[in-house]
């Protein structure tokens, strides 16, 4: 298993900064098509921490041959709750999306915090994405008519 972790303080410019980290990371890891699910639903659970808890938190992404999986870490024991906003509010739904989007999430609740996770299915996701490769012709294609 291959691990990165980093500190990030509170503020309006970390979503940001966590995702250029996690950029590095899935490019480092050779699995840079990953990087527009997992960047935005690091950002949600980055933004709730910003949001709700105001204090540094942990991030790490942890790299199996079979998965990606994103923690964000903060001194907060509540977890976070998926609403069901209305069409025109204009927050509430990044739970939500982390529902949809991720293969598995969920919340660690410790005694000085909790750790809020997420798993992309990297099998799963290439398939999805590429469909299967084998039966693909070589060589150029022609443009549709």
């Amino acid at each position: 298993m291959e691990i990165v972790e980093t500190q990030f303080p509170s503020s309006t410019q970390t979503p940001l900064a966590v995702r250029a980290f996690l950029r590095a990371a899935l490019s480092t890891w050779k699995l840079d098509g990953f990087g527009d699910v997992t960047e935005l639903l690091t950002d949600e659970l980055v933004s709730n921490v910003v949001r709700h808890v105001n204090t540094p938190m942990t991030v790490r992404a942890l790299r199996q041959p079979a998965w990606i999986r994103v923690e964000v870490e903060d001194p907060s024991p509540t977890p976070p709750v998926i609403r069901r906003p209305e069409p025109f509010d204009d927050h509430g739904r990044g739970m939500l999306l982390v529902d949809g989007l991720a293969s598995r999430w969920g919340t660690t609740v410790r005694d000085d915090g909790k750790t809020v996770w997420f798993e992309i299915d990297i099998a799963t996701a290439t398939e999805e994405i590429h469909g299967n490769t084998t039966d693909l012709p070589s060589g150029p294609r022609p443009l549709p008519t």
